[in-house]
């Protein structure tokens, strides 16, 4: 399926999304003049995703860091 600009989608399926001049503006800011707005989502999205990641295993080794210094009784 063509999406508006005449290019493939990866899925085939379109949606339109409501956003305010300024958010689509600070959308289009995060990317390139080469990528979608689907692109820079998703990509902000993956960004997001292994920051959260990133922190959860952090906070899992500080918790298992923290239960091996306990001296066991």
């Amino acid at each position: 399926m063509k999406n508006h600009n005449g290019s493939e989608s990866k899925t085939g399926l379109i949606t339109c999304v409501r956003l305010s001049k300024e958010t689509r503006d600070r959308l289009a800011g995060l990317g390139s003049k080469d990528q979608t707005f689907d692109d820079i989502i998703n990509v902000t999205i993956d960004e997001s995703l292994q920051t959260k990641q990133m922190c959860e295993d952090e906070l899992a080794q500080k918790m298992s860091d923290e239960s091996e210094e306990k001296p066991h009784e």
